[in-house]
């Protein structure tokens, strides 16, 4: 059968791909490319991990780089499902039992849809100018569409729940991927929800990126897959699998290359090209939360001992510090936010840097903290001149969406 391209970059990467096998954990291996991105990046935060490829990183310099101070903050219930995501002027809160939207400016609730009995939403939200994305278990399994004024679009069938946040490749909006917990991959019609095809990979899966607008999924048994995606009505080919010491937790992609951040595991760079599934570095010592963040010169994980930073090529640690940052990090611009999620935690921002010095002994990284009651619950979500938060309100006060701006 004769493959038309979709696309004019897809020739040259089908030839260099041709002829891979599947990778394993391995030695170093030799140096490739790493040009830094020309994406300007944009003001808003419409993915849980930015966009699709799972950076958590925006090149824009977004959010406040001076202590902020709380500009709004609203009462918010049940546990949220990911950090908040924002799409222009709205910021977008998702938990098992309800999807709410709110203004940006001051908070102010614009809509909030709830969901069927014995049901749940069971992903983070992804936006884009259609629609809002979730995932959903019991009634109607799969995946639900909504307009950006709350009504329901389209409901997509999954075999089960999707919990992995669903990806919009930045060149292709005429489709999603998600991924579900018995290891199927699909691939549906943003207009009605159609599924143009699905296939499955061993095992749950647990994290989904886009790589070239091609899909990649992470597994809970420690596997990564990444796909060649022949357009509808065609399986995708497999084009390589890698095995990881630990269940994947965050997926993240970088011209040819994959970051991987592993349950028990630490973090790894999965080489592209020639040499596509091999390991170029691990660093076993810090398991990350949800996502990393991979910026022009470092790879950033985060967990209960600290924040790590490690040099994008050659997986060295740059700089690190202490503190209970059980959830996601975020990056824009030359700032990365992370959250304190312990009782007197907070937001905290550091210079991408790591300023100077050694380990934790560094000048000029700490910019500043903002401190939450009893911490937060999610990672920060920097968009526009805020960063948006949900903090934890304690054994008995209710949590709430803030948001932090500079004054």
């Amino acid at each position: 059968m004769t493959r038309q391209p979709r696309g004019s970059n897809h020739p040259t990467r089908r030839g260099v791909l041709a002829g891979i096998g599947a990778g394993t954990l391995a030695s170093l291996a030799g140096c490739l490319g790493d040009d830094d991105s020309t994406d300007e990046g944009r003001p808003d935060w419409p993915h849980p991990h930015f966009s699709s490829q799972g950076t958590s990183y925006n090149p824009r310099a977004t959010g406040p780089e001076s202590k902020p101070s709380e500009a709004w903050g609203v009462e918010v219930g049940g546990l949220a499902l990911s950090r908040p995501v924002v799409f222009e002027d709205t910021v977008y809160y998702a938990t098992a039992e309800q999807i709410r939207a709110f203004a940006v400016e001051d908070g102010t609730e614009k809509w909030a849809v709830g969901v069927e009995a014995k049901s749940g939403f069971r992903s983070s939200l992804t936006v884009d100018s259609d629609h809002v994305y979730v995932g959903k278990t019991g009634t109607r399994t799969g995946v639900i569409a909504f307009t950006h004024d709350g009504e329901e679009a389209w409901h997509a069938p999954t075999e089960s729940s999707v919990s992995a946040p669903i990806a919009r490749p930045g060149q292709n909006p005429g489709y999603v991927y998600a991924a579900d917990t018995d290891g199927y991959v699909f691939r549906i019609r943003t207009s009605d929800g159609t599924v143009e095809w699905q296939t499955k990979v061993f095992g749950p899966a647990t994290a989904l990126a886009t790589q070239l607008d091609e899909p990649v999924v992470g597994t809970e048994g420690g596997e990564v897959v990444t796909f060649l995606d022949e357009g509808p009505g065609h399986e995708p080919t497999g084009l390589w699998r890698t095995k990881v010491p630990g269940g994947v937790q965050a997926l993240a992609t970088v011209h040819e290359d994959v970051f991987v951040g592993m349950f028990g595991g630490g973090v790894a760079r999965l080489r592209g090209g020639l040499r596509a599934g091999k390991v170029g570095w691990h660093q076993p010592d810090s398991s990350p939360h949800r996502s990393l963040v991979v910026s022009p010169d470092h790879v950033v994980s985060t967990d209960g001992s600290g924040i790590h930073a490690y040099d994008r090529r050659g997986g060295s640690l740059s700089w690190e510090s202490n503190g209970d940052f059980f959830a996601p990090p975020a990056g824009t611009g030359d700032t990365i936010y992370t959250a304190d999620t312990s009782d007197n935690g907070g937001v905290v921002a550091y210079d991408r840097s790591g300023g100077f010095g050694f380990g934790n002994a560094r000048l000029g990284n700490h910019r500043w903290k903002y401190p939450l009651a009893s911490g937060a619950v999610t990672g920060p979500t920097p968009a526009h001149d805020s960063v948006f938060v949900v903090e934890s309100g304690g054994e008995s006060g209710p949590a709430r969406l803030v948001a932090l701006r500079a004054e």
